[in-house]
């Protein structure tokens, strides 16, 4: 990480790449976990990331793969995400928006987050995540209006900016659809949804002998496997 790290304090999404709020987030949390202080690191690498993320608004303005591992680790608050449904994966194929008409990068990429989404994963919250909340964003963490981020992209990570239309969709999911979706009433539904999606992830492994097609998937696929399995 020391060696990929951008004179501006950044990460880019390739070694080469200008920095990225996502990415320099991500590595920063990294860098953090594997024992390094909030002042630490080759050349001070976790201050200078740090200035980063605050001088360009702070984590909440990650894309939203940032924000999916931001929530499962636990330095980010699901209620910050617009909706991943499981519910996708439980239309028939003929549905013009079902995942299977997505590429497959893609695909295998939203499966597993939908996973975490529906069930609401979030790992342990020890001493270290808590220290970690407080650095990465401006404001307490505990006095983030979570809601009102949900929109949020750096303009390093926003290459393809939501026009009002997708945000009116992402509106309607969040404050109607999925409020529906939790309620007592279509719990079984979600259940049933989320018992699909994990159906899908183990073909996925199974037919790709667990490698995959890339290091995003082997990843989510492979804390989906620890939760599965009871292991985190």
């Amino acid at each position: 990480m020391y060696c990929h790290q951008n004179e501006d304090g950044g990460w880019g999404l390739h070694i080469e790449g200008p920095s990225m709020m996502m990415c320099t987030v991500l590595n920063y949390l990294a860098m953090r976990i594997l024992g390094e202080g909030p002042d630490g690191g080759l050349n001070s690498a976790c201050s200078r990331a740090r200035k980063w993320i605050l001088d360009h608004g702070g984590a909440m303005y990650s894309a939203c793969w940032g924000k999916t591992w931001m929530a499962i680790l636990g330095v980010y608050d699901w209620e910050g995400s617009n909706p991943m449904p499981p519910e996708f994966w439980f239309h028939r194929t003929l549905v013009p928006l079902h995942p299977s008409k997505m590429f497959c990068y893609c695909r295998l990429t939203l499966m597993p987050m939908s996973y975490f989404y529906g069930k609401r994963f979030v790992g342990p919250i020890t001493p270290l995540i808590q220290q970690l909340r407080e650095e990465i964003y401006h404001q307490p963490y505990n006095q983030i209006k979570w809601p009102r981020v949900r929109h949020f992209c750096a303009e390093e990570d926003n290459n393809y900016p939501n026009g009002r239309l997708q945000r009116l969709m992402w509106d309607g999911f969040y404050y109607v659809a999925e409020p529906l979706l939790n309620s007592r009433l279509f719990r079984r539904i979600r259940e049933h949804a989320v018992q699909k999606t994990i159906d899908y992830i183990h073909y996925e492994d199974e037919n790709s002998r667990y490698i995959t097609i890339g290091c995003v998937e082997k990843n989510e696929d492979g804390g989906w496997g620890l939760h599965i399995e009871g292991q985190v």
